[in-house]
Protein backbone atom coordinates (compact mmCIF):
# COMPACT_ATOMS: atom_id res chain seq x y z
CA UNK A 1 0.00 0.00 0.00
CA UNK A 2 2.82 2.41 0.77
CA UNK A 3 4.37 1.69 -2.61
CA UNK A 4 1.12 2.42 -4.42
CA UNK A 5 0.29 5.45 -2.30
CA UNK A 6 3.71 6.93 -3.00
CA UNK A 7 2.97 7.05 -6.71
CA UNK A 8 -0.48 8.52 -6.01
CA UNK A 9 1.05 11.23 -3.82
CA UNK A 10 3.40 12.34 -6.59
CA UNK A 11 0.63 12.35 -9.19
CA UNK A 12 -1.83 14.37 -7.08
CA UNK A 13 0.53 16.49 -4.99
CA UNK A 14 -0.81 15.22 -1.67
CA UNK A 15 0.56 13.50 1.44
CA UNK A 16 -1.17 10.33 2.66
CA UNK A 17 -1.24 9.54 6.37
CA UNK A 18 -1.24 5.80 7.13
CA UNK A 19 -2.82 3.88 9.98
CA UNK A 20 -1.95 0.18 9.85
CA UNK A 21 -3.58 -2.22 12.32
CA UNK A 22 -5.90 -5.22 12.48
CA UNK A 23 -9.12 -4.64 10.54
CA UNK A 24 -11.14 -4.97 13.75
CA UNK A 25 -9.13 -2.19 15.41
CA UNK A 26 -9.35 0.07 12.38
CA UNK A 27 -13.10 -0.46 11.99
CA UNK A 28 -13.69 0.42 15.63
CA UNK A 29 -11.51 3.51 15.34
CA UNK A 30 -13.34 4.70 12.24
CA UNK A 31 -16.72 4.38 13.93
CA UNK A 32 -15.65 5.95 17.24
CA UNK A 33 -13.00 8.53 16.36
CA UNK A 34 -13.75 12.23 15.73
CA UNK A 35 -10.76 12.24 13.33
CA UNK A 36 -12.45 10.83 10.28
CA UNK A 37 -10.65 8.58 7.82
CA UNK A 38 -10.80 9.10 4.06
CA UNK A 39 -10.38 5.48 2.89
CA UNK A 40 -10.66 2.15 4.68
CA UNK A 41 -9.02 -1.00 3.27
CA UNK A 42 -10.12 -4.03 5.28
CA UNK A 43 -8.91 -7.63 5.36
CA UNK A 44 -12.47 -8.69 6.13
CA UNK A 45 -15.85 -8.08 4.52
CA UNK A 46 -17.44 -8.41 7.95
CA UNK A 47 -15.48 -5.49 9.42
CA UNK A 48 -16.34 -3.39 6.38
CA UNK A 49 -19.96 -4.44 7.00
CA UNK A 50 -19.65 -3.07 10.54
CA UNK A 51 -18.37 0.27 9.26
CA UNK A 52 -21.09 0.41 6.62
CA UNK A 53 -23.82 -0.48 9.13
CA UNK A 54 -22.59 2.42 11.27
CA UNK A 55 -23.30 4.73 8.33
CA UNK A 56 -19.63 5.58 7.72
CA UNK A 57 -19.22 4.31 4.12
CA UNK A 58 -19.76 6.68 1.19
CA UNK A 59 -22.51 5.28 -1.02
CA UNK A 60 -21.39 3.40 -4.11
CA UNK A 61 -17.67 3.33 -3.24
CA UNK A 62 -17.29 -0.11 -1.67
CA UNK A 63 -15.43 -2.68 -3.78
CA UNK A 64 -14.12 -6.19 -3.07
CA UNK A 65 -10.55 -5.71 -4.21
CA UNK A 66 -8.22 -8.56 -3.34
CA UNK A 67 -8.03 -12.13 -2.11
CA UNK A 68 -5.33 -14.12 -0.34
CA UNK A 69 -4.55 -17.57 1.03
CA UNK A 70 -3.22 -18.89 4.33
CA UNK A 71 -0.06 -20.88 5.05
CA UNK A 72 1.36 -22.65 8.07
CA UNK A 73 4.91 -21.49 8.76
CA UNK A 74 7.79 -22.28 11.09
CA UNK A 75 11.17 -20.88 12.07
CA UNK A 76 13.79 -21.82 9.44
CA UNK A 77 15.92 -23.62 12.05
CA UNK A 78 13.07 -25.84 13.23
CA UNK A 79 12.66 -29.46 12.14
CA UNK A 80 8.86 -29.48 11.82
CA UNK A 81 7.37 -31.08 8.68
CA UNK A 82 3.80 -31.50 7.41
CA UNK A 83 2.29 -33.52 4.58
CA UNK A 84 -1.35 -33.15 5.62
CA UNK A 85 -3.40 -30.96 7.99
CA UNK A 86 -3.73 -33.83 10.44
CA UNK A 87 0.05 -33.72 11.02
CA UNK A 88 -0.20 -30.38 12.83
CA UNK A 89 -1.14 -31.53 16.37
CA UNK A 90 1.76 -34.00 16.53
CA UNK A 91 4.39 -31.35 15.86
CA UNK A 92 6.37 -30.47 18.96
CA UNK A 93 5.67 -26.73 18.92
CA UNK A 94 4.83 -24.84 22.10
CA UNK A 95 2.54 -22.20 20.58
CA UNK A 96 0.46 -21.82 17.43
CA UNK A 97 0.57 -18.12 16.56
CA UNK A 98 -2.33 -16.59 14.64
CA UNK A 99 -4.42 -13.47 14.63
CA UNK A 100 -6.86 -13.45 17.53
CA UNK A 101 -9.60 -15.79 16.20
CA UNK A 102 -12.26 -13.81 18.05
CA UNK A 103 -11.39 -10.52 16.37
CA UNK A 104 -8.65 -10.54 13.71
CA UNK A 105 -9.72 -11.65 10.19
CA UNK A 106 -6.67 -13.86 9.61
CA UNK A 107 -7.36 -15.64 12.89
CA UNK A 108 -11.02 -16.07 12.04
CA UNK A 109 -10.12 -17.55 8.66
CA UNK A 110 -7.60 -19.88 10.33
CA UNK A 111 -10.11 -21.10 12.91
CA UNK A 112 -12.70 -21.69 10.17
CA UNK A 113 -10.24 -23.93 8.35
CA UNK A 114 -9.10 -25.76 11.49
CA UNK A 115 -12.70 -26.35 12.55
CA UNK A 116 -13.52 -27.84 9.15
CA UNK A 117 -10.93 -30.63 9.46
CA UNK A 118 -12.33 -33.66 11.30
CA UNK A 119 -10.06 -35.61 13.64
CA UNK A 120 -11.58 -38.55 15.46
CA UNK A 121 -14.57 -37.30 17.43
CA UNK A 122 -13.47 -33.68 17.22
CA UNK A 123 -11.81 -31.26 14.86
CA UNK A 124 -8.29 -30.05 14.14
CA UNK A 125 -9.20 -26.87 16.05
CA UNK A 126 -10.07 -28.95 19.13
CA UNK A 127 -6.67 -30.63 18.90
CA UNK A 128 -4.60 -27.42 18.81
CA UNK A 129 -6.68 -24.66 20.44
CA UNK A 130 -4.98 -25.07 23.84
CA UNK A 131 -1.69 -24.03 22.22
CA UNK A 132 -3.05 -21.06 20.26
CA UNK A 133 -1.22 -17.77 20.90
CA UNK A 134 -3.63 -15.04 19.73
CA UNK A 135 -1.95 -12.00 18.19
CA UNK A 136 -3.25 -8.48 17.69
CA UNK A 137 -2.76 -8.83 13.94
CA UNK A 138 -1.21 -11.22 11.46
CA UNK A 139 2.12 -9.38 11.42
CA UNK A 140 2.41 -9.92 15.17
CA UNK A 141 1.80 -13.64 14.61
CA UNK A 142 4.53 -13.64 11.97
CA UNK A 143 6.87 -11.98 14.43
CA UNK A 144 6.27 -14.73 16.99
CA UNK A 145 7.40 -17.35 14.48
CA UNK A 146 10.44 -15.33 13.40
CA UNK A 147 11.45 -15.01 17.04
CA UNK A 148 11.20 -18.61 18.23
CA UNK A 149 11.79 -22.16 17.03
CA UNK A 150 9.06 -23.30 19.46
CA UNK A 151 6.33 -21.44 17.55
CA UNK A 152 4.53 -22.29 14.34
CA UNK A 153 2.04 -19.89 12.83
CA UNK A 154 -0.82 -19.41 10.41
CA UNK A 155 -0.44 -16.26 8.34
CA UNK A 156 -1.40 -14.91 4.95
CA UNK A 157 0.63 -16.09 1.96
CA UNK A 158 1.60 -12.46 1.35
CA UNK A 159 3.07 -12.13 4.85
CA UNK A 160 5.01 -15.35 4.36
CA UNK A 161 6.32 -14.00 1.05
CA UNK A 162 7.48 -10.81 2.76
CA UNK A 163 9.47 -12.84 5.30
CA UNK A 164 11.10 -15.49 3.13
CA UNK A 165 14.40 -16.55 4.62
CA UNK A 166 13.17 -15.70 8.12
CA UNK A 167 10.37 -18.31 8.12
CA UNK A 168 9.74 -21.60 6.36
CA UNK A 169 6.47 -22.79 4.79
CA UNK A 170 5.11 -26.05 6.20
CA UNK A 171 1.74 -26.28 4.51
CA UNK A 172 -0.34 -24.24 2.06
CA UNK A 173 -3.97 -24.07 3.19
CA UNK A 174 -6.51 -24.43 0.35
CA UNK A 175 -8.46 -21.23 -0.30
CA UNK A 176 -11.76 -23.01 -0.91
CA UNK A 177 -14.44 -22.17 1.62
CA UNK A 178 -12.51 -19.43 3.41
CA UNK A 179 -13.80 -16.48 1.39
CA UNK A 180 -10.77 -14.28 2.09
CA UNK A 181 -11.63 -10.88 0.68
CA UNK A 182 -10.19 -7.38 1.09
CA UNK A 183 -12.79 -4.65 0.46
CA UNK A 184 -12.04 -0.96 0.16
CA UNK A 185 -14.33 2.06 0.45
CA UNK A 186 -14.30 5.82 0.80
CA UNK A 187 -15.63 7.13 4.08
CA UNK A 188 -18.81 9.20 4.18
CA UNK A 189 -17.33 11.93 6.37
CA UNK A 190 -14.03 12.16 4.51
CA UNK A 191 -12.62 15.65 4.37
CA UNK A 192 -11.32 14.89 0.88
CA UNK A 193 -14.11 12.92 -0.85
CA UNK A 194 -12.90 13.41 -4.41
CA UNK A 195 -9.34 12.41 -3.55
CA UNK A 196 -10.64 9.39 -1.61
CA UNK A 197 -12.54 8.18 -4.66
CA UNK A 198 -9.58 8.93 -6.91
CA UNK A 199 -7.33 6.83 -4.67
CA UNK A 200 -9.74 3.88 -4.87
CA UNK A 201 -9.83 4.27 -8.65
CA UNK A 202 -6.05 4.28 -8.68
CA UNK A 203 -6.02 1.01 -6.73
CA UNK A 204 -8.11 -0.45 -9.56
CA UNK A 205 -5.62 0.56 -12.25
CA UNK A 206 -3.48 -1.87 -14.26
CA UNK A 207 -0.36 -0.43 -12.59
CA UNK A 208 -1.77 -1.15 -9.14
CA UNK A 209 -2.80 -4.64 -10.22
CA UNK A 210 0.81 -5.44 -11.12
CA UNK A 211 2.01 -4.26 -7.71
CA UNK A 212 -0.62 -6.26 -5.82
CA UNK A 213 0.18 -9.41 -7.79
CA UNK A 214 3.90 -8.89 -7.25
CA UNK A 215 3.24 -9.10 -3.50
CA UNK A 216 1.23 -12.31 -3.86
CA UNK A 217 -2.35 -11.03 -3.80
CA UNK A 218 -5.05 -12.27 -6.13
CA UNK A 219 -6.79 -9.27 -7.71
CA UNK A 220 -10.55 -9.69 -7.91
CA UNK A 221 -12.37 -8.83 -11.11
CA UNK A 222 -14.24 -5.98 -9.46
CA UNK A 223 -11.00 -4.04 -9.03
CA UNK A 224 -10.01 -4.24 -12.68
CA UNK A 225 -10.28 -1.00 -14.59
CA UNK A 226 -11.71 -1.06 -18.15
Amino acid sequence: MTELAGAFEKEHGVAIVYNFAGSNTLAQQIVASPNKADVFISASEKWMDAVEEAGAVAAGTRKSMLSNTLVIIAHPDSSYAMNAPEDLPALGFKFLAMGDPDAVPAGKYARTWLTGIRMGEGTLWDAVKARVSPATDVRAALGQVIGSEDVVGIVYMTDYASAKGRVRKLFAIPAEGLGISYPGAAMKESGHPELAKAFLDYLASPAARRVFENYGFEVMRTISAP
